[in-house]
């Protein structure tokens, strides 16, 4: 297993939507397998392919129950999901239910973290590495972390759906971020 570079915005990768994944192989899931690894390495719960330059419609998702910073805000009830490793290969939500407003963050936006409206429930059909057909229900974190890396591989990224105002602050911070990282400066 490697661990994969994640890209940063503005990076385009992240604004295109990705195509379906059409073929199961060996190369398929040697890929999940460093995108997991990426994601554990990152302290991520999620991470979509096209954030390690693969503009495929890959994700992977693990969220622990204890020890992360997206502890879950409503409840400490321990879920199904919790502890879980799901991979979702060209997933699709085909049903929505309820509102549910949650601080996100996302690793391609290192340190910025701010509240987005997204569905309580999604149900979602997908494929695993090897092919197999699946379908889940997401309720939570698990629902919004699903539905943040779906934005991903549509490539729509998290202040899209955010008020212009937050949006415009987002944009500027990364922006300056970008730059001073390429005059070699320091930053929180």
């Amino acid at each position: 297993m490697a661990k994969l570079q994640i890209v940063e915005w503005p990076a385009k990768v992240l604004e295109t939507k990705s195509n379906p994944v059409e073929v199961f192989d060996q190369e398929l899931q040697a890929f999940v397998k460093d995108m997991h690894e990426t994601m554990d390495h990152a302290e991520g719960i999620g991470l979509a392919a096209n954030q390690v330059g693969v503009a495929k419609r890959v994700i992977t998702i693990h969220i622990p129950y204890e020890g992360s910073r997206y502890q879950d805000q409503e409840a400490p009830i321990k879920e199904p999901w919790h502890d879980q490793r799901f991979t979702f290969i060209n997933p699709e939500i085909i049903k929505k239910a309820g509102k549910i407003s949650w601080q996100e963050g996302c690793l391609s936006f290192p340190g910025i973290f701010d509240y987005v409206d997204r569905a309580s429930e999604v149900w979602v059909k997908a494929f695993d590495e090897f092919g197999q057909s699946f379908e889940v229900h997401a309720t939570g974190l698990f629902s919004v972390c699903l539905q943040h890396e779906i934005d991903h591989i549509d490539g729509v990224v998290f202040f899209e759906r955010m008020s212009r105002l937050k949006a415009g602050l987002i944009k500027k911070k990364m922006l300056k971020r970008g730059k001073l990282v390429l005059e070699g400066a320091e930053y929180d």
